[in-house]
């Protein structure tokens, strides 16, 4: 489905926000309508508003009330369609194209009642079906309209709140750390889609597995060499055999994949290509705000937290009585392990290991291999207690996860993408390898809520306990590399000075961006003078700072500033000043420019003296956003640092350095 007018809409009511109202009653009317809502995206509109108003571009009220409108007015002549044709309504067009959607809109009705009025305006595929259904099967007028109306009035800010929500995100992620909000952007987008994939690729298996099995059973009756080879799994008598089709079919496709990315890799320099393109992405995407998240998801992959989850759910299932299902467990884990061991301890290259000059191929990630076999085939195991349709849920779980997984390790450079596919390929294929085999022989049913209280529930405590053991040395050793540059003290106080950055981000949307002081010198020589003119420095923010932003009447003493964010660096100093206004401070703000001065190896610091007002949104939610500072500033922290050598160069540039730096030129 073709979405790019979607952006192209966004940004015209981000210009003419007065047809705001009219466009979302228009859009939230057509999603409503009986089938045509199924092809128009009106949850990216209502989302990409969501995240205007969080900007303060668009009022909430206006776009709450056009949208409740066009909801409830969609509702009303799909609803009086289906009361005005009834019976003859399946055999109209497109109601004739798709017998199974309203086939499937009829089994829900009978199911929920009228409540499936309210529970389908927030389920996408049932919106645009339920209420044309409730008009067919004779639902009283009135029974509609006392369901329907508040549906509609709840359903548009249900909607409009994520994308309020990372809007606001997407704004402070932008004024801290540029880069950050095109790491949630890229992730929102691939998480998305994976979710997408697995959902659209799960119903057409579901719904086409039964003829396509029919047609091999045929295929094979005419081949009798190739049915001795694959009759057993397709016993059309098993409960189990679409099941084990499907699996059977993403084998085979993985097992192609696999093989034609294996033969690609030393004949053709295209995998290698898009690794190192993928790897510099993901390097310039570095930042100090998502390291801390990435080494967070990356322990996801530790031994320590995969084998005991692993270990629960076999002794819980050994205890259950379940011996098959324990056997077959063990025995999966077991090849898990087997094949993280063997990758291990082969010859292999990672981008970081690529950096110290090992040149080795990029076989299959181990560590990805392991947890795409635990996470993989707990799924498998857990999909078959379910009912049919509610099967994909553990598979959607499972996927969103490990992507989350990949993104992280492919963000810190722990892997190549090439190897990070080959990783999850391999341990797809052994997950359903032993999955087939189980669905074969397993005959007794376990508590598939209690396994999964069991498996989540140990994923979590081990995953909390590895963050909290590694998160730190994690951080540290995959610290970004800064770039070192040496030149010496004397031409960078004449006249080099100029060739260090002059802004700290090019985003536009930044107002406070530009770099308006340099200095040389040991940072606890400035921090004593400014400290003794009453800056104090900034204490480093936790997980307290979220909640301390949502506090409705926020002053600088409450909330405190927020690192900042060059070249995926954190500043080394943050210092602020506060006054009598209550919704001000004065920051100063240094980061290593990675620039050292001969003889003395000196560092040189990029500064930036600023002015930082609250910013709310949401009534709710605050943040400091910084404004470009007048040259008042610039000359109150000249005097304030009398005690270090100064030179003016220009009205927006003040170079300081210390007297070690003066004796060592």
């Amino acid at each position: 489905m073709e979405t790019d007018w979607t952006q192209d809409l966004l940004n015209w009511l981000t210009a003419n926000p007065g047809w705001a109202g009219f466009w979302v009653f228009v859009m939230s009317f057509v999603e409503s309508l009986a089938f045509v809502g199924i092809l128009v995206p009106g949850i990216i509109i209502l989302f990409g508003l969501g995240a205007l108003i969080s900007l303060g571009e668009i009022n909430v009220l206006p776009i709450w009330l056009w949208g409740s409108l066009g909801a409830f007015t969609g509702d009303l002549v799909s609803y009086g369609l289906g009361h005005r044709y009834r019976s003859h309504l399946p055999e109209m067009w497109p109601f004739s194209r798709f017998p199974r959607m309203l086939e499937r809109g009829r089994e829900y009705f009978h199911v929920h009642g009228p409540k499936s009025v309210a529970i389908g305006r927030f389920v996408g595929p049932l919106r645009p079906v339920i209420p044309v259904t409730a008009g067919m099967l004779g639902l009283a007028p009135r029974r509609f309209l006392l369901v329907a109306i508040p549906a509609c009035i709840l359903w548009t800010p249900a909607y409009l709140l994520p994308g309020m929500l990372f809007g606001a995100s997407l704004e402070v992620a932008t004024e801290y750390a540029g880069r950050m909000s095109l790491v949630l952007v890229i992730g929102f987008v691939i998480l998305w889609l994976t979710w997408w994939v697995i959902w659209t690729a799960y119903e057409l298996l579901a719904s086409r597995s039964a003829r396509w099995l029919r047609h091999v059973i045929r295929w094979l009756r005419r081949h009798p060499i190739f049915k001795r080879i694959a009759g057993p799994l397709l016993d059309s008598t098993q409960p189990e055999v679409l099941s084990i089709t499907m699996m059977g079919l993403i084998l085979v496709m993985i097992f192609w994949g696999m093989v034609i990315l294996l033969f690609l890799s030393p004949f053709s320099v295209h995998p290698q290509s898009i690794d190192q393109a993928v790897q510099s992405y993901a390097l310039a995407l570095r930042n100090h705000m998502a390291d801390p998240l990435m080494v967070a998801l990356a322990q996801l992959s530790r031994l320590w937290v995969l084998i005991p989850t692993s270990m629960a759910v076999l002794l819980w299932l050994v205890g259950a009585g379940r011996q098959k299902a324990a056997l077959h467990w063990l025995v999966a884990m077991g090849g898990g392990v087997v094949l993280q061991l063997l990758l291990a301890w082969s010859l292999r290259s990672t981008p970081l290991l690529s950096e110290a000059g090992a040149t080795a191929l990029y076989d299959p990630s181990p560590a990805l291999v392991l947890a795409t076999v635990v996470l993989g085939y707990f799924a498998v195991m857990t999909a078959r207690e379910l009912r049919r349709r509610k099967r994909k849920w553990p598979y959607v779980i499972t996927a969103l996860l490990l992507v989350l997984l990949v993104l992280a390790r492919l963000y810190l450079g722990l892997d190549w993408l090439s190897g990070a596919l080959m990783g999850v390929g391999l341990g797809m294929a052994w997950t359903f390898v032993v999955g087939i085999a189980y669905r074969q022989r397993a005959m007794r049913s376990f508590n598939g809520l209690v396994a999964s209280l069991i498996f989540f529930g140990m994923l979590a405590l081990t995953f909390t306990w590895q963050v909290g053991q590694n998160l730190d040395t994690d951080l540290a050793a995959l610290k970004l590399p800064l770039l070192q540059k040496e030149i010496t003290a004397g031409s960078w106080w004449e006249d080099e000075w100029q060739t260090l950055p002059k802004e700290r981000t090019h985003l536009k949307s930044v107002a406070a961006r530009t770099f308006n002081f340099q200095f040389a010198g040991p940072l606890e020589e400035l921090k004593q003078l400014l400290v003794a003119h009453g800056w104090q420095e900034g204490e480093p923010a936790n997980w307290r700072w979220l909640i301390l932003s949502m506090n409705p009447e926020p002053t600088e003493y409450l909330l405190p500033p927020l690192k900042r964010d060059y070249l995926g660096h954190a500043d080394d100093l943050l210092l602020h000043r506060l006054g009598g206004d209550l919704s001000a401070q004065e920051t100063i703000r240094l980061w290593d420019s990675g620039v050292r001065l001969s003889p003395s190896g000196t560092p040189v610091y990029l500064g930036q003296v600023a002015v930082e007002v609250l910013v709310q949104r949401l009534k709710f939610f605050s943040y400091w956003r910084a404004i470009p500072s007048a040259q008042t500033n610039i000359d109150l922290l000249q005097r304030e640092t009398a005690g270090l050598q100064a030179r003016r160069v220009s009205d927006s540039m003040l170079l300081l350095k210390s007297v070690q730096v003066v004796s060592g030129s």
